[in-house]
C-alpha cells in the first residue's frame, strides 16, 4: 500500500516502527562499538613477557667466557630493556594510561614492587657486583656499578629531564648506556666477565632463597587473601611479570653455564626454568579469588603463588650443589 494511502494511524505506526528499528540499533551498535575499541587498545597495551629461545640455546656451552657474561647480562635486563622500549615508553604508559596492570607488572603500584623492576634491580646488583672482576679485591667494572645506581632510581618519578625533572626513564636509559657499552667492550675483549660457579650460587640464592627476590613476590602474593582485590590484583601481575625476569636469568645461568653443575642441578634448573617460564605468561584479565573446594572460581593468587614456591628448592638445590654454595638457603 502506498504511504498516502494509508490511514494516519498507519502513516504514525510505520513512523515509529522505523524510529525503534532505529534506536534498538544505537542501543546495542554503540556498546558492541566500544567494547571492540576496548578490546582493541587493551590488547595493544597488554603487556606480555616474550619468552626469548636464544637464552635457552644448548649452544651457549660453547661460548667463550666473555660471550657468556655478555649474555648473561642481557638476560638480566631482557623484560626491563622491553619494557623501557615498548608501548610509548616507561613513564607514560605506567603513569598516566589507565591501565594499572602493566604499572603493577613494570614500576609497582601503591606500595607494590612492580616485577619486572624489582627482580631485576635486586639481581643486576650481585652480577654487577661479583662478576665482572679477577679475584675479590680488584674493582667492580665502574659501568656495572654506574647502570645499578641508574637502575634502582625511583620507578615513579616522571618528569620532563631536560628542564630538570626527575625521569625514571631517562635514568634508566643512561644506565643502559653504560651497560651496553660494557657489553660491547666484553664482547671486544676489552673487559673483564669472571662469573664463577660461587658468583652463580650467589645469583641463584638471591633468586630463590629466603629473603630473596622472589621470596618478597610469593610473601606478598601468599597475602594476597587479606588485601582488598585491586591491591590483590596488582600482586598478582607483578608476581606474573618477576617470573618472566627470574627465568630469563635461569635460562642463560642454565644454557651457558650449564656444564658447572651437577646432572641432578641440572635437571632441577630445567624444572625451575618451565615453571618460571609457564607462570610468565598467565594473563588473568579479572583476578578471582575462589575458595579451596570452588567449582566455578579459581584463586589466581594461590595458584601462582603455589607454582612459584615450587621453584625454590629446585633453585636452591642447584646452588648448593656449586663450590661456595653451601650456604644457600
Amino acid at each position: 500500500m502506498k504511504e498516502s494511502n494509508k490511514s494516519p494511524i498507519k502513516r504514525i505506526l510505520t513512523w515509529l516502527t522505523k524510529q525503534t528499528v532505529l534506536w534498538s540499533g544505537l542501543i546495542i551498535g554503540i556498546p558492541v562499538l566500544l567494547a571492540a575499541l576496548w578490546i582493541g587498545i587493551l590488547i595493544w597495551v597488554w603487556d606480555t613477557p616474550e619468552i626469548n629461545k636464544d637464552f635457552q640455546d644448548p649452544a651457549n656451552a660453547d661460548l667463550a667466557r666473555d660471550e657468556k657474561g655478555a649474555l648473561l647480562a642481557e638476560a638480566i635486563t631482557h623484560q626491563f630493556r622491553r619494557r623501557l622500549n615498548d608501548q610509548g615508553g616507561w613513564a607514560p604508559n605506567d603513569l598516566v594510561i589507565f591501565f594499572d596492570r602493566n604499572a603493577a607488572c613494570a614500576a609497582g603500584v601503591k606500595g607494590e614492587p612492580g616485577g619486572i623492576w624489582y627482580v631485576t634491580t635486586e639481581i643486576f646488583e650481585v652480577f654487577a657486583d661479583r662478576t665482572a672482576r679477577i679475584g675479590g679485591s680488584s674493582q667492580d667494572d665502574p659501568r656495572l656499578t654506574n647502570a645499578a645506581k641508574k637502575f634502582n632510581y625511583d620507578p615513579r618519578r616522571w618528569g620532563i629531564s631536560w628542564l630538570g625533572g626527575a625521569d625514571s626513564q631517562h635514568e634508566y636509559e643512561l644506565g643502559f648506556e653504560d651497560l651496553d657499552e660494557y657489553v660491547k667492550d666484553l664482547r671486544a675483549g676489552n673487559a673483564v666477565s669472571n662469573v664463577r660457579p660461587d658468583d652463580l650460587a650467589a645469583l641463584l640464592t638471591e633468586l630463590g632463597g629466603q629473603n630473596g627476590a622472589l621470596d618478597k613476590i610469593y610473601s606478598r602474593l601468599n597475602d594476597a587473601a587479606q588485601v582488598p582485590p585491586d591491591e590483590r590484583r596488582h600482586r598478582v601481575y607483578s608476581a606474573i611479570c618477576a617470573a618472566a625476569v627470574s627465568a630469563d636469568t635461569l635460562a642463560v645461568i642454565r644454557s651457558a653455564y650449564g656444564p658447572d653443575f651437577e646432572p641432578d642441578a641440572v635437571v632441577a634448573l630445567d624444572e625451575a626454568i618451565q615453571d618460571l617460564y609457564r607462570v610468565s605468561q598467565l594473563y588473568p584479565p579479572i583476578v578471582l579469588n575462589g575458595a579451596d573446594d570452588s567449582l566455578w572460581l579459581v584463586n589466581h593468587a594461590r595458584n601462582i603463588a603455589a607454582m612459584m614456591s615450587a621453584t625454590f628448592d629446585p633453585i636452591l638445590d642447584s646452588a648448593r650443589s656449586l663450590p661456595g654454595g653451601e650456604v644457600a638457603r
